[in-house]
């Protein structure tokens, strides 16, 4: 059995809430399935009433709920980010069911500095583009095609569930390591380094630069960099970069 203690390593992260109601009842979700960290970003109205008395015998993950005021801030130390979205979008994002995350959440408990996230998108639109591409993977949890919208709620006690069953399995062993993840701050700042050479060397389409850099992002995320990978590619970026000045 996975040691109850990396459960603190996983957090919930909902997106502008908009009904406190589902604050409460996420954290009763969450609650149910051992897990205690849940995160609000630019939530309607937090803290309120409502969310207390949704959260029933859940108020003390209320109590120790953390408020920030952009999904950078909330962001910044972590190591691994899943999204979850039924959309399809036009670049796809690397895709997990809910039920298939094992080698994955397996591998980076065994980082020590690892931090993993899982963020849940408004209750009428879902996460952004943006904010998927974020993301190192995003998350579908089975349902019904004609109808695969998911209330809040639900989707937070679905992968709670899923994330249970995997803690309390006997069959898995964390084989801790001395690997140092990167965090998402500096994922960011790496993938801000390559969109700098990249439009030193005149690499971008100009009539459609963005949808590189999308998918530059999209395999950033997907190899997933340790903290000594991504400090190769940053000095094997700035050598470029020494390079080009020198030819200047």
């Amino acid at each position: 059995m996975i040691e109850s203690s990396l459960k603190n390593k996983i957090e919930f992260i909902l997106v502008e809430p908009s009904h406190p109601g589902n604050v409460g009842a996420s954290a009763r979700a969450i609650k149910n399935m051992g897990f205690d960290k849940l995160c609000l970003v630019n939530p309607k109205s937090f803290p309120d009433n409502e969310a207390f008395f949704r959260a029933k015998g859940a108020s003390n993950i209320l109590d120790n709920t953390k408020v920030f005021k952009t999904l950078d801030e909330a962001l910044k130390d972590s190591t691994l980010i899943f999204g979850t979205s039924a959309r399809e979008r036009s670049i796809p994002w690397p895709l997990r069911d809910s039920d298939n995350l094992t080698d994955i959440i397996l591998k980076e408990l065994g980082k020590r500095n690892s931090k993993i996230s899982i963020l849940f998108g408004r209750e009428e639109s879902g996460l952004s583009n943006e904010e998927l591409q974020k993301c190192n993977y995003q998350i579908k949890i089975p349902s019904d095609d004609s109808y695969s919208s998911l209330n809040l709620s639900h989707a937070i006690q679905i992968i709670s569930y899923e994330l249970k069953i995997l803690f309390d399995s006997s069959e898995h062993i964390i084989k801790q390591t001395d690997v140092e993840a990167s965090t998402e701050k500096e994922v960011d700042f790496l993938i801000k380094h390559i969109d700098e050479v990249m439009k030193q060397i005149d690499f971008y389409d100009k009539e459609n630069p963005k949808q590189v850099h999308t998918r530059i992002k999209k395999l950033i995320k997907k190899i997933n960099l340790d903290k000594m990978e991504l400090g190769i590619a940053r000095g094997f970026l700035s050598k470029i970069e020494e390079m080009l000045n020198k030819k200047d």
